[in-house]
């Protein structure tokens, strides 16, 4: 069964469900530290399940500072960058802190605006920190092919100016409404699939992955045919035939681009699909195996129980994501 058309990177993106959360909007004058807890943290916070993801993220206004996660060297963050971390682990947001130890996380905002913090002398720091809140989807790609890190400047990138103009509009709705409006969550949504996109134009398709992928011309091509249609009868040769080339060759080149086999490609989408409709739509098992291109229930179910963890059902039943607490 066909799918509405769009582009994969759009399929993906809209799979994930993206809202955000202010959390902090402040100015700090070192020396100051600020712990951010572990995921299961922040979803305590928001009151959202394990069946939410939770990232968080750090614009820079003015100024800079250092993330910090244990074990590795800090990475410093400049003016007009964002950093969003992909990964669950805890994290410090700091600058010139030796000697004192971080602040809790806390997510009080006052809808007054930046404040002073600290009162040391140098350089102070303007942070617009949140969360990126989304629905968990193991096997989406564009999950998959984000760094643990995703570092972006937010401007004087001429290839990037949505990416601008969204920061522009979420700094001025934050500094003139409450700090989690309606507005603000479409905002935060729209600045992340901005930074993604960015990321995907430039580092992303550096080197081998799904962002390298979609921009490959002929693997490209393959990649929105089975995002059109991932109930068709799909073959190595069948996608082949798609962007007229051998299937030999295109086997080849899929793997070189991508990192991956045809068929682990397809299968992936396809549980990715699955997992969409069990979530959103009432159908039955065996509707949403025909949708995904499969005639028995029982091989979906086998199918989707290998790489999702859970059966269908198990996975139907968790329930589905909440939205973040108002502040």
């Amino acid at each position: 069964m066909a799918f509405a058309a769009q582009s994969p990177f759009d399929d993906a993106l809209a799979d994930l469900r993206v809202s955000g959360s202010l959390l902090r909007y402040e100015r700090y004058h070192p020396p100051w530290a600020v712990s951010i807890p572990a995921e299961d943290g922040l979803r305590a916070y928001l009151g959202v399940g394990p069946e939410t993801r939770v990232m968080p993220f750090h614009l820079v206004l003015e100024g800079a500072f250092d993330l910090t996660v244990a074990g590795q060297p800090p990475v410093r963050i400049a003016t007009h960058e964002v950093a969003i971390y992909t990964q669950g682990d805890p994290h410090q947001v700091s600058s010139g802190q030796a000697g004192i130890l971080p602040a809790p996380f806390t997510a009080a905002y006052t809808g007054e605006g930046p404040g002073a913090t600290g009162a040391g002398e140098g350089m102070a720091t303007r942070l617009l920190c949140g969360v990126l809140v989304m629905n968990r989807a193991p096997l989406n790609p564009l999950l998959s092919a984000l760094p643990p890190l995703l570092r972006i400047r937010t401007a004087g990138a001429p290839d990037s100016p949505m990416l601008m103009r969204a920061k522009e509009m979420l700094v001025m709705e934050v500094g003139q409404a409450d700090s989690n409006s309606f507005t603000t969550a479409r905002l935060i949504e729209v600045f992340c699939a901005e930074a993604i996109a960015a990321y995907r134009r430039g580092e992303g398709a550096a080197g081998p992955g799904w962002f390298r992928a979609l921009d490959d011309q002929k693997i490209g091509r393959a990649l929105a045919a089975l995002h059109r249609d991932p109930a068709a009868a799909w073959t190595v040769g069948l996608l082949a035939g798609t962007v007229a080339m051998s299937p030999s060759r295109f086997a080849a080149r899929f793997r070189e681009t991508t990192g991956q086999s045809v068929m682990s490609c397809v299968a992936a989408w396809r549980m990715t699909v699955a997992c969409r409709l069990l979530r959103d739509s009432g159908d039955g098992l065996a509707e949403i195996a025909q949708r995904v291109g499969y005639q028995d229930v029982a091989a979906f179910s086998r199918a989707f129980k290998a790489l999702v963890g859970v059966s269908p059902s198990q996975w139907r039943n968790t329930p589905s994501p909440r939205a973040s607490r108002s502040q």
